[in-house]
């Protein structure tokens, strides 16, 4: 989901519209008339998934499963073990079977058997068939089966390694689906690695009705009468699982018959030197049932889905065969295949089927139920497999059924799960059977014009289409001939390149993009076009402007002006101040500096706002209901001998007042308060139901992104990365790289809020490794943005460094226990101590005061990995289990639940659980747990600390348990500043005109920051430096005002009633779950996060893991429900 950064949803749709229009033109003659391929968003119908295979897929496809990674496939075709029937007939070994053999090829039953539903009849109790399957090779080879491998292939074989597959029976684990299909290689079989080109399918003779019906018969879920099987149709119908299943067990099967039906004829039957068609079986099969086409459409679309999903692991994938040409070539392939225009632009294809609506019931055990009959079923359905007695078909039929497995585990599995349980077969089944779906595909469409052909007909219920890509092109007076298609579509290029060109400078409103957008997309003239081959790459600001002009909707409405105006940045319009950097302390600057009229320009190379501020989950401290002295004495005490009284003192007789303009300027809920490490009152505040970093980013990254939308006064530049600063001519100049080239902004004052430095061990002059060398292989909970880009540039150009060598280790980070030695750590928040978790060595016991400063928590950590109390492996170095009891997990229930879904927590039962979890002795346990609770009744322990909870941990109680490590989490030295945020040179004097606020500056903190104050230090630093620093432009409006105003050029709108919301279905809502339409539901109501899922500072994919459904429980994990109405989300319905 990359965002096309000029371009804005609307336009996609219009793009995606435009097309797939185009495509359609072409598209070839069908049966089936252009309806919705069924159980799909409605944009996915035949047609699309027709063309879309024609013009993309099959051909990338073709040359894919052609490598020698693709062809080979290991599978047990000699001694295969049939559980179900075991007739005296049934084949012993790869002989041929002397059962009664009619040759007839199988045929597609008229219903399966469970639709009546008569009852479920268990394969245990099931009678032999009447009519056996017989083993006839109608290819003329002795076992059907060409085993001959070249030395290419067999040097692949050589290459594989040994996989394993484990059963998982938790329903609830994400990894119940790991083992949703076994391959071959999993039971321990004898293997062959047999060649699948050298081995297509085709016609054998082979009868397999039998197989087919046991299949149906088997996919039907008996969970009780108390199950909603008519939750898609009447109440007599399948229940949604059962139709998945069933549709892709019949998307198999149509394939598998039109495979057989292309090549049933053997060479010289019909046709010399090839095998040939029987048409007729065909439309038997296949012609006369167009719903079974619409299966084999379902299930393409399935596994489109699933491929999408997995494209990261693929993308990354060695394909390794031992010919390194060979894997490259396979790797190529690939890429192309997954970076396709398809993938890119075809969302409503690759998103037409959704997974999430399986398991949908509202009962815990009924869904418990539906995953154990779908996975059960599934499983038993490939096991009859080995029932096939003819060897090629049982290659295929293992192919298929592995395949589809393989498309259901990625689908139903995390995503973090794909690239340790998908095997090098389940990749090989996955990609084959897509190619023989999409071939599959194509041979209906040439099977069925053949057909009609020879037989001189039209095809049923056959709807006039255009047969080719004719397009009619507007001509100029006088002009006889049309512009060549082929130079339209370049111009069009050239012409959206400009359009994105200009809204990436911020110089085309949002409304001029879309009209222009709208207009070349629906047949711009060739006046337009011609415009643009002369202007539109070397002045693309001059084309849009001119190309407005030639809009007829939008030429009264749009002034050209807005075009002409130059925007706030450039040396003929500087701003009042270039913010570099939009965590926290940059948006304070931007939002106090706006408020007072003047103008910015924020650049973050983030595609978001929030920085690490975004990660921040203990609080933000104040002096509201305490005193300042008191802040001031902890701060000072943290700082130790670094501690620089001015600033601190600034830092807190200023956080009672910046932090209520905070609250009151983002409407964020900071009503709960606790008392954190290294602190001697209650003063850190929180939001009661959500993470305070998340909310306050979150909420200042609204107030500005309206802001930059409304135009004005602020510019907004994301994904753009600082390269330069200079000064000249009393302006600042500052370089970045967007969208691939530089552009040059200019300001009367620079601020710079980039933050620290704490993830430069990569860059190639690291900060970090050359002041602390010895915190290379820590860990850390800063982004990979954390680079020191501000100080770097502050110092070039003659800034004053301070405390480069304090780097504060926060003493919990988490440990994923799924990826111990990542670098990168989930922040475990102070929270957790504070409210009663304990930290305990590889024995049991206690070693620390948990509420110390976190230097002095750090410090014992230490101390203790270096005795050997750290827990043993496979936990990483310095490790240590992190303790809480289930009174203090329920204080601390937002963020409790939040670890234990990432799975960084776990829940045990009772001190013996809690013993057996990290393999302590009981009785070493209990002796350190009574110890905590007698020292809580006395007031102090052995190691200092003198604040306790009000409760006693009990022996029986529930405890929440995970493992942490020291982390580099913050560094306090920097850019040298004074009181008034202005950056000092290396004598100690002012730099006029450049700011330095946040991590990025150094010197507030001292020796150690105390836990909440980096919060404090981005709102009271940032707000000062935006009341305080010159104006020079700028309105006398600033955005205060903008919830009831907007910039002059704007049309004022006259507010009514709210309309009453429309009710919305859940199945309406599960077709809105595309990049470029995005709905999710949220406390019974559904919001449009269309245009705000790209700028979420959590990133996209937590928006579009709860597309098209209810994502209520994923959002209270972080935020609160007040912050839909605060933030100005509203809402398009309400769930029904």
């Amino acid at each position: 989901h990359e965002r096309n950064a000029g371009l804005g949803a609307m336009a996609r749709r219009v793009l995606w519209a435009a097309w797939a229009a185009l495509l359609a033109l072409s598209a070839a003659e069908s049966f089936l008339s252009n309806e919705d391929v069924g159980d799909t968003a409605q944009t996915c119908n035949v047609d699309t998934v027709q063309v879309a295979n024609l013009r993309q897929l099959h051909p990338i496809l073709h040359d894919l499963v052609n490598t020698t990674f693709f062809r080979l496939f290991r599978v047990n075709l000699r001694n295969p073990t049939c559980a179900y029937w075991k007739s005296p007939d049934a084949e012993e070994t790869s002989s041929p079977s002397s059962g009664t053999c009619t040759g007839s090829v199988p045929t597609l039953g008229s219903q399966p058997a469970f639709m009546s539903k008569g009852g479920f009849s268990g394969f245990s109790s099931r009678s032999a068939p009447t009519e056996p399957g017989c083993a006839v090779e109608a290819d003329g080879s002795s076992e059907g089966i060409d085993r001959k491998l070249t030395v290419q292939e067999k040097v692949a074989q050589l290459e594989r390694g040994n996989e394993t597959e484990e059963c998982e029976f938790e329903e609830d684990l994400p990894t119940y689906w790991v083992d949703m299909c076994s391959g071959d290689h999993a039971k321990g079989m004898s293997l062959e690695d047999v060649n699948l080109i050298k081995n297509p399918e085709r016609n054998t003779g082979y009868n397999g009705s039998h197989i087919w019906q046991a299949m149906y018969d088997e996919n039907c879920f008996e969970v009780g009468s108390a199950m909603p099987r008519g939750r898609f149709a009447s109440d007599a119908a399948m229940c949604y699982e059962e139709r998945v299943l069933y549709r892709l067990l019949s998307g198999w099967h149509a394939s598998t018959s039109i495979s057989i039906a292309k090549n049933f004829y053997a060479p010289g039957t019909k046709q010399k030197g090839s095998w040939a068609p029987n048409l007729e079986r065909f439309m038997k099969d296949i012609g006369d049932h167009p719903e079974r086409a619409k299966n084999l459409h379902f299930s393409f679309v399935v596994l489109l889905r699933a491929v999408r999903k997995a494209a990261p692991f693929l993308q990354s994938y060695a394909f390794h065969t031992g010919d390194d040409k060979e894997d490259t070539k396979t790797k190529m392939l690939m890429s192309r295949l997954l970076d396709s225009q398809l993938l890119s632009l075809c969302s409503p294809l690759f998103e037409a089927f959704d997974e999430t609506r399986l398991f949908r019931s509202s009962s815990t055990e009924q869904r418990s139920q539906l995953k154990r009959q779908f996975k059960s079923v599934f499983r038993n359905i490939t096991e009859l497999v080995d029932c096939v007695q003819c060897q090629r078909c049982r290659l295929h039929a293992k192919l298929f059924s592995l395949g589809l497995g393989t498309a259901l585990k990625i689908l139903l599995s995390p995503e973090d799960l794909i690239s340790t349980s998908t095997s090098r077969d389940d990749v090989v089944a996955l990609v084959n059977i897509l190619w023989k779906m999409s071939d599959s595909l194509e041979d209906v469409r040439l099977m069925t014009k053949q057909y009609y052909e020879e037989h001189n007909q039209k095809p049923k219920e056959e709807a006039p289409r255009p047969t080719g890509p004719s397009v009619t092109v507007p001509r100029l007076e006088g002009d006889n001939q049309p512009m060549p298609l082929s130079a339209r579509r370049e111009l069009l290029d050239l012409s959206l390149a400009a359009v994105r060109h200009s809204s990436s400078k911020g110089l085309l409103p949002s409304e001029a993009e879309e009209t222009l957008l709208r207009f070349l997309m629906s047949g711009a003239s060739e006046e337009v076009l011609l415009l643009a081959r002369h202007y539109a790459a070397d002045r693309p600001e001059t084309f849009c402007r001119l190309a407005l002009f030639s809009t007829e909707k939008e030429k009264a409405s749009l002034a050209p002006a807005v075009l002409l105006q130059e925007a706030y940045g450039s040396k003929q319009r500087p701003a009042d101040a270039i913010v570099i950097g939009g965590g926290l302390a940059g948006m304070s600057a931007s939002m106090a500096l706006l408020d007072r009229g003047g103008s910015v320009v924020m650049v973050e190379k983030q595609p978001y706002l929030g920085g690490n501020s975004g990660k921040a989950s203990s609080g933000i401290n104040a002096a509201l209901e305490t005193s300042v002295e008191s802040l001031v004495a902890d701060t000072t005490k943290s700082a130790g001998s670094l501690a620089r009284p001015d600033l601190i003192q600034r830092l807190a007789e200023e956080s009672a007042e910046a932090v209520s303009w905070l609250r009151d300027r983002t409407k964020v809920d900071l009503s709960l308060r606790s008392q954190l490490g290294g602190h001697s009152v209650k003063r850190t505040l929180r939001p009661s139901n959500a993470f305070v970093g998340a909310e306050l980013t979150f909420a200042a990254g609204q107030v500005l992104t309206k802001t930059a939308e409304q135009g004005g006064n602020f510019r907004l530049l994301l994904k753009s990365k600082w390269t330069a600063l200079s000064r000249s001519e009393d302006l600042w100049k500052v370089e970045v790289q967007v969208n691939g080239s530089t552009q040059v902004l200019y300001g009367h004052q620079v601020i710079i809020a980039t933050g620290g430095f704490g993830h430069d061990v990569k860059e190639t002059e690291s900060l970090l490794l050359k002041h602390r060398p010895d915190l290379a292989d820590f860990p850390t909970t800063l982004g990979p943005q954390t680079t020191g880009d501000g100080v770097k540039f502050a110092r070039d150009f003659g800034a004053g460094l301070v405390d480069m060598d304090k780097v504060q280790l926060h003493p919990t980070g988490f440990v994923d226990i799924k990826k111990p030695l990542e670098n990168t750590k989930t922040l475990c928040a102070e929270l957790l101590r504070g409210v009663g978790g304990l930290l305990l060595d590889r024995n049991g016991r206690r070693f620390t005061n948990e509420l110390g400063t976190r230097q002095a928590v750090v410090n014992a950590e230490l101390k203790a990995d270096q005795a050997g109390l750290s827990l043993p492996q496979p936990s990483p170095h310095r490790a240590f289990a992190l303790v809480l009891n289930s009174k203090a997990a329920k204080q601390a229930d937002r963020h409790v639940t939040l670890y234990s879904k990432k799975g960084l927590l776990t829940k045990v039962e009772g001190v013996e659980g809690l013993a057996q979890h990290f393999g302590y002795e009981v009785d070493i346990l209990k002796q350190s747990l009574q110890d905590y609770n007698d020292a809580a009744k006395n007031g102090s322990d052995v190691f200092g600390r003198t604040v306790f909870p009000d409760y006693t941990i009990e022996e029986t109680e529930d405890f929440y348990v995970g493992e942490v490590v020291p982390v580099i989490h913050y560094t306090m030295g920097g850019i040298a500043i004074n009181v008034e945020g202005q950056v000092l040179d290396k004598d100690q004097k002012v730099i006029p005109g450049l700011y330095a606020i946040g991590e990025a500056s150094g010197g507030v903190h001292g020796d150690n920051r105390l836990a909440g104050n980096s919060l404090l230090e981005c709102t009271v630093f940032g707000r000062h430096v935006g009341l305080a620093l010159p104006i020079r432009t700028g309105s006398a409006a600033g955005t205060a005002a903008t919830a009831s105003t907007t910039t002059s050029s704007a049309v004022s709108v006259t507010v009514s009633p709210p309309a009453e919301l429309r009710k919305i279905t859940q199945e309406e809502l599960s077709k809105h779950r595309a990049d470029g339409d995005l709905w999710v539901s949220l406390y019974g109501q559904v919001y449009d996060m269309t245009e705000y899922v790209w700028e979420h500072p959590g990133g996209s994919q937590a928006i579009f893991d709860v597309g098209g459904q209810d994502g209520t429980v994923t959002f209270e994990a972080v935020h609160n429900k007040e912050l839909l109405e605060t933030m100005g989300f509203q809402p398009v319905g309400v769930l029904a």
